[in-house]
């Protein structure tokens, strides 16, 4: 797996403890289409078995096993002032 992530996307996980975690998260529902997507969240995860860990220039990023190792994963920082998030696709 390829992790993609600019200077900016580096200071906000700096900013918020040095770990971030990529998960999947799965929506069902009897009378719509499932939806599956990726949620960042700037902890540690609980259970870290679950997950592949990387390291990149002293910043910790857990990414779920189910996400492909195939796939290159971008990192973008959204939104502005403190409503600033980061945001991750898999190509």
């Amino acid at each position: 797996m390829h992790l993609e992530l600019d200077d900016e996307v580096k200071k906000w996980i700096r900013s918020k403890g040095n770990q971030l975690t990529v998960q999947i998260l799965e929506v069902r529902g009897c009378c719509a289409p499932d939806i599956q997507d990726l949620v960042v969240l700037p902890v540690k995860p609980k259970n870290t078995q679950h997950f592949r860990e990387f390291n990149i220039d002293n910043l910790t990023i857990y990414v779920h096993k189910h996400i492909s190792l195939k796939e290159k994963l971008i990192l973008k920082l959204r939104g502005f002032g403190i409503f600033k998030t980061v945001s991750a696709k898999a190509v």
